[in-house]
């Protein structure tokens, strides 16, 4: 049971994650967003891990200001929340300094596990997904207990 601590009153949940590329590790701040179908890195934050943005597939992206262009980038790795992937596909692209984060965190890694989200305490918990369900939400239950 992995439990991560937010700012309820920001404006957005911010998770930091740890992404491994060809050239090493890099610490990142992403968007925990249930509206992106994908994990999105900035396109510098890929570059810098060392992936070539020319040589992998391109696909086009529908977002809130509009049709988009992405690279498609195998992610060696992506711990966040709890959870290690290897081999994720992640889009990268361009993002507006605005987000104030490096890239949102998308359903495509969220699917990966139960997450319980207790907005007035600022508690994200994840749980994986197996036997023992009821044990599992009866431990969220507790976490989430008033208090």
């Amino acid at each position: 049971m992995e439990a991560f601590r937010f700012n309820p009153s920001a404006p957005s949940i911010i998770v930091p994650a740890r992404l491994l590329g060809p050239r090493g590790v890099r610490w990142v701040d992403l968007i925990l967003d249930t509206g992106s179908t994908s994990t999105v890195i900035d396109e510098l934050v890929a570059q810098r891990l060392g992936y070539k943005l020319e040589a992998v597939p391109s696909v086009q992206v529908t977002t809130a200001s509009g049709i988009a262009q992405a690279s498609v980038i195998p992610m060696r790795q992506l711990l966040a929340l709890g959870e290690t992937v290897t081999d994720l596909s992640v889009l990268a692209m361009p993002l507006p300094l605005q987000l104030r984060a490096d890239g949102l965190l998308g359903l495509d890694f969220l699917r990966r596990r139960n997450l319980f989200c207790n907005f007035s305490r600022g508690i994200l918990l994840t749980l994986p997904f197996a036997q023992n369900f009821g044990q599992r939400c009866l431990a969220a239950a507790c976490l989430f207990s008033a208090s």
